[in-house]
């Protein structure tokens, strides 16, 4: 997303000596995912602050990120897709108040993710045995939130709400990484 702003940096830094020519593209593959990775996290919290869940969106964040590592799926290529989509569920978690909805979306996301993770992507295919690491630590992952989620859910509704969400939009990047997958195979 913001190659340029990483093939900017990665320019100064071996002019100056700092890196070496040779990891030229590592370290403009690194400070484009740091760079994106850091705007995400911060526009995160911004909408969240924006919309009055602060706290929602930075436990989506830390539910999210780690299910999302090992799950795979789609990436969105166009920041603003993920921006719609962050405040797309900040606000369903701030307008829905319905318990069944959340457990609907917890069942739905738990069952696609545990059938279809990990998911790679076009640019990022897996071998087979991280296919089987990948698998096992996804599905630890969903283990533990799901845990998390019955423990602490009856008493701190915002992650009765958060949990559920996490599942449900990370079984939705699943699906369309899966379909998208297909048409490039």
């Amino acid at each position: 997303m913001f190659k340029k702003t990483a093939c900017k940096i990665t320019q100064h830094l071996c002019e100056k000596g700092i890196i070496s020519e040779s990891d030229f593209d590592l370290y403009e593959y690194g400070f484009n995912m740091g760079i994106t990775v850091l705007l995400n996290l911060i526009s995160t919290i911004v909408i969240g602050v924006i919309v009055g869940k602060v706290f929602e969106s930075i436990a989506f964040l830390v539910f999210y990120i780690p299910l999302r590592s090992y799950a795979g799926g789609y990436h969105a290529r166009c920041y603003f897709i993920s921006i719609v989509i962050i405040m797309a569920m900040l606000l369903f978690i701030g307008y829905v108040d319905l318990s069944i909805i959340y457990i609907i979306l917890l069942l739905v996301g738990m069952v696609v993710c545990f059938a279809f993770a990990p998911v790679e992507d076009k640019n990022k295919p897996l071998d087979r045995d991280e296919i089987s690491v990948f698998k096992k630590r996804a599905y630890l992952i969903l283990s533990i939130e799901f845990f998390i989620w019955l423990a602490v859910s009856v008493i701190f509704q915002p992650v009765e709400k958060t949990i559920p969400i996490v599942m449900f939009t990370e079984s939705l990047m699943l699906v369309i990484g899966k379909l998208k997958l297909s048409k490039y195979s």
